[in-house]
């Protein structure tokens, strides 16, 4: 009967209430009180039951209308996610390392070196913004805080590029350090006691230094940064690489495999020490895989310029005949950091002497040498030679017209011609007369004896005969009034100098007064060898070193070569210069 009842009331409940329309997803529970638990038609008893019911029904309905709301819910979070992924995957691929496209520049009059086109006006070059104004925003270098060391990184100690880079330090006396330029691996120590160990950084090439690691990018910047260190970088284009691309993380452009003519160099550029400004090497350059830099920031100066072979080359970059930066200057406005770029190797004669100059002044003058130079060009066996390769009357004539020449760049510059006096006439008739126009011009050479005989002194073991050897080539010189006063030397062969041959050395004492004598260079361990002999080694150019003995001292030849390998005989002498 209990259960009965309950049944009627349900039911009785429902009638007066009828359900409700259906409930939307996002619902909340009833705050009012149903109409069949206040309705007078209902008894008390009856009430509870029928608000109970009413829950139960609302309780079921949220439920649905939650489980609806997961799913849709779940499509939300799935929409949202695959957003994100396109979102992070196009900011990746625009910040990768691709190579950009240089943007197309307008051609304007404002700076740049002007060219003349065809008698049509100048054009501009390459832009970069002229320095006027800017100077004084320009940090000066002074890395007073580090060692007088270069570091330099190679690709391997093979490569010729860094062994080139290693000449010119040795040669210069500079020290240095080589290391294998690292890519992922650890960068070598730069600070000791809060000292800098480097006062220089070179890299071999620079895509080495762009492309570094994060971290070993971050730690090299930094203390190039804290300590005023500069990087000097070369970019040599080779197969693979592209035409036109932008230098990762710099607002500056490179276009690559390029042929180019007509060298200038920038007077603006604040680097130039050795090298003298306003100076045009006429002519195509060696090669066509030079590269050309290309920036409209104002950190970047141009050092050396050179127009294209072709006007297609570079039709987007400018006019025929454009001047387009090949090395350029970093003032470090960019990041702080002075960098000096050079668009190819150190094979062009004119890219050596910006080296030098770039050391000098991203080292504040602390490594570079002085300006004073002392140079002495031999002529070895003036009258030595076969029939045919003796000189002749045109060749003493472009002897005189080269020294000459010569003269207006170095003072007083003198060839020293050595001569053995056996062998003067004993070749044709035009060279015998070659002969005695070098005697009529005597007075305006310096002279040095070899042996009579152009022998090898360390063959003889006597004293007197070599003596009596250099005893002749003297009366000859006195018979044609031939000046040897200058107490130097050389030997035939250089043939005695080391090992040295001690009667040559006592020869050359009693005859010549001889003090000082020249020879081409020899190798480490003669060096070794004549150091633990007693000899005192007197300086260092490259491989080659001075001896000091107590006869005669020995000074190493730079450079030893054959002119008449040359064809034209007027211009070999100049061309081996």
């Amino acid at each position: 009967c209990k259960w009965l009842f309950l049944s009627t009331a349900w039911c009785q409940c429902l009638l007066l209430n009828p359900p409700p329309p259906p409930l939307p997803p996002l619902v909340s529970l009833p705050t009012a009180v149903p109409r069949c638990c206040s309705s007078p038609a209902l008894p008390s008893a009856l009430r509870l039951p029928c608000c109970a019911a009413v829950m139960v029904a609302s309780l079921w309905k949220l439920v649905r209308g939650v489980r609806q709301l997961e799913l849709h819910r779940l499509i939300l979070v799935l929409i949202v996610f695959c957003l994100l992924s396109m979102a992070f995957l196009a900011y990746y691929v625009s910040n990768s390392p691709k190579i950009k496209e240089a943007p197309p520049l307008p051609f304007s009059d404002c700076g740049g070196v002007p060219v003349a086109v065809g008698g049509g006006g100048g054009q501009r070059a390459p832009l970069f913004l002229p320095r006027s104004g800017r100077l004084r925003q320009v940090k000066a270098m002074d890395n007073s805080r580090t060692d007088p060391v270069v570091l330099v990184f190679v690709e391997s100690i093979y490569s010729q590029l860094g062994q080139e880079i290693v000449a010119i330090l040795e040669s210069s006396r500079f020290r240095y350090r080589t290391e294998i330029a690292p890519g992922k691996g650890d960068m070598p120590t730069l600070t000791e006691r809060n000292r800098g160990r480097y006062a220089l950084v070179i890299y071999e090439n620079l895509l080495k230094y762009v492309n570094l690691d994060a971290w070993n990018r971050d730690l090299l910047d930094k203390y190039c940064v804290e300590y005023s260190v500069g990087i000097i970088g070369f970019f040599k284009a080779n197969e693979n690489s592209l035409l036109s691309a932008q230098l990762k993380g710099f607002p500056l452009f490179l276009h690559s495999h390029l042929g180019l003519r007509d060298y200038r160099i920038n007077p603006n550029a604040p680097l130039l020490y050795i090298t003298r400004p306003n100076e045009v090497e006429q002519g195509p350059l060696p090669g066509d895989d030079w590269t050309v830099f290309q920036s409209n920031h104002s950190t970047y100066e141009p050092v050396l310029l050179a127009g294209t072979k072709s006007s297609d080359t570079l039709a987007h970059l400018g006019p025929l005949r454009a001047m387009h930066a090949t090395v350029v200057q970093d003032l470090g406005l960019h990041d702080g950091i002075q960098r000096v770029l050079f668009g190819n190797n150190l094979s062009y004669w004119l890219h050596k002497l910006v080296f030098v100059d770039a050391i000098a002044y991203l080292t504040g003058k602390r490594l570079c040498l002085s300006l004073d130079r002392h140079l002495l060009v031999d002529v070895d066996d003036i009258f030595v030679g076969k029939e045919g390769t003796r000189m002749k009357v045109t060749d003493v004539e472009a002897l005189l017209k080269i020294q000459n020449k010569l003269r207006t760049l170095v003072p007083n510059f003198t060839f020293n011609l050595g001569f053995s006096g056996k062998f003067y006439h004993t070749g044709t008739d035009e060279e015998d007369w070659g002969d005695d126009m070098l005697l009529r011009h005597r007075k305006e050479f310096w002279w040095f004896p070899h042996m009579w005989s152009h022998m090898q002194p360390h063959l003889f073991h006597n004293v007197s005969v070599l003596a009596e050897q250099m005893r002749l080539n003297m009366l000859f010189a006195q018979e044609h009034g031939i000046p040897t006063d200058m107490g130097y030397a050389v030997a035939p062969h250089h043939s005695g100098v080391y090992p040295v041959h001690s009667q040559l050395y006592e020869a050359w004492k009693s005859v010549w007064g001889i003090k000082v004598q020249a020879s081409i260079d020899w190798s480490s361990k003669d060096q070794e060898a004549a150091s633990s002999s007693g000899t005192h080694m007197a300086f260092t150019t490259q491989d080659r070193r001075g001896i000091r003995t107590p006869g005669p001292s020995v000074s190493p030849r730079r450079t030893h070569s054959k002119t008449m390998r040359y064809g034209t005989s007027l211009n070999c002498i100049e061309l081996q210069l």
